[in-house]
């Protein structure tokens, strides 16, 4: 079994594509197949290509093996947005919310995000940050808002929330594992690094090799991590460089063995997000 924690689909067409690519690739990966994901919700209103947590909703609410993350407009008034999302925790239609430092200029550990991390702890459920690069069709965000390091802050000050830096913080995969390693509250996920804009086949197993390197090289210097990583994807479907499920796949089963395999495949993500 697997969970995806991070995808972005929203749409019929890119649900039927990423189960497409979902299916076992042979009898190494037999019975696995992904039951649950998690698509996030996107921080602003009346995005062409990226729905609101209302617009999400609606979609999620015809599918039964997708959940929403909701998400929270930092520009906008925050405590209307808390006030709603209070209520879509309440009624277990979402499992976390996501927020997007980078995408929109704030930091994590600025007091405003306090409150929404209280939220999430109230409700034992994540708070989920960008983290790391962007995929930025709108040449607005800023990188220096996107360091996972920054999350340090917010994790000491609110121990009782459980948060997940997405993406592992890709470039900053040590600043990502130090975050993790100082914090019990604090995991992260694989989502996102392997994007393909035109790779080959050959081309894009490189790019998969490497990413396993490098975080085998952060493993070796923090090897207690390895239960606080989790499988995801960051699919945004078959029209984007975010369209591969597999090659995280191979990620995961290149790092771990049986047991740790299970925990980052869907046991942690269970715990996490739908306990």
């Amino acid at each position: 079994m697997f969970i995806d924690i991070h995808t972005h689909v929203s749409t019929r067409e890119q649900w039927l594509s990423y189960q497409k690519k979902a299916k076992p690739a042979s009898s190494v990966v037999e019975g696995r197949q992904v039951v649950k994901i998690i698509s996030l919700a996107w921080c602003y209103k009346d995005s062409p290509t990226e729905p609101d947590v209302e617009t999400l909703l609606k979609f999620a609410a015809t599918e039964p093996n997708i959940y929403v993350a909701g998400s929270i407009n930092m520009d906008a008034n925050i405590g209307q947005q808390l006030k709603r999302h209070e209520e879509l925790f309440q009624q277990k239609k979402i499992v976390a919310i996501k927020l997007y430092p980078g995408y929109q200029h704030f930091y994590p550990y600025e007091d405003k995000v306090t409150a929404i991390a209280e939220l999430c702890a109230k409700y034992n459920k994540p708070l989920i940050f960008h983290s790391g690069d962007f995929y930025d069709i709108h040449g607005t965000a800023l990188l220096e808002y996107a360091r996972s390091i920054h999350i340090d802050k917010l994790a000491r000050r609110c121990p009782n929330t459980k948060i997940v830096i997405s993406h592992f913080g890709f470039p900053h995969l040590l600043d990502t594992a130090g975050v993790v390693s100082q914090h019990d509250n604090v995991y992260t996920d694989i989502s996102g690094t392997i994007d393909d804009s035109g790779l080959t086949k050959k081309e894009l197993s490189a790019l998969t090799k490497q990413y396993i390197a490098d975080l085998q090289r952060v493993l070796r210097y923090y090897p207690n991590i390895k239960n606080k990583i989790m499988f995801g994807t960051d699919f945004a479907g078959e029209e984007t460089p975010l369209k591969h499920v597999e090659p995280y796949r191979r990620v995961i089963q290149s790092l771990f063995n049986k047991r740790e395999q299970a925990n980052a495949f869907h046991d942690l993500a269970e715990k996490l997000y739908f306990a």
